[in-house]
């Protein structure tokens, strides 16, 4: 009995333990792992109005006491800034607190709103961590399709 129940347990985490596909940035560490929420493939579905949320690992590039997330949308071959709400990514990680040292594993929650739009987009995220130092901590693209919840 107890084999079943193990057994299970290993099934269930296998299954909700599933990865998102993204590409590297040509500058700035690539994550280990990056898990946003209902997205297995590419492109990344994502509604109108509700919010992205995302867990990325990564290692620190150097010592750091700070670090802030920077979002870029390309959306017809421009790219346009997306400050997200909170600034400070330190108060999103969840396995670690600021100061950082080099090498530490660390894993950092997104939560990012999606405009309500009434239109689909294909669009492209850029996004990374970096520090007041300008060393990026990770970088990493993602192709995603903005439903407005008509399609």
């Amino acid at each position: 009995m107890l084999s079943k129940v193990f057994f299970i347990l290993i099934f269930y985490v296998a299954t909700t333990l599933q990865y998102t596909p993204f590409t590297a940035c040509k500058s700035g560490s690539t994550p280990f792992e990056l898990r946003l929420e209902g997205c297995t493939e590419s492109p990344c579905i994502l509604f109108s109005g509700k919010d992205v949320e995302a867990e990325c690992d990564f290692a620190v590039v150097a010592d750091t006491k700070d670090l802030k997330p920077v979002v870029l949308i390309r959306l017809f071959d421009e790219s346009i800034n997306y400050p997200l709400p909170e600034q400070d990514a330190c108060t999103s990680l969840i396995n670690n607190n600021c100061p950082l040292d080099e090498g530490e594993s660390v894993t950092y929650a997104l939560k990012m709103p999606i405009p309500d739009l009434s239109m689909q987009l294909d669009l492209r995220f850029q996004f990374s961590l970096v520090d007041s130092k300008n060393n990026t901590h990770v970088c990493f693209e993602f192709d995603a399709k903005i439903n407005d919840g008509k399609f």
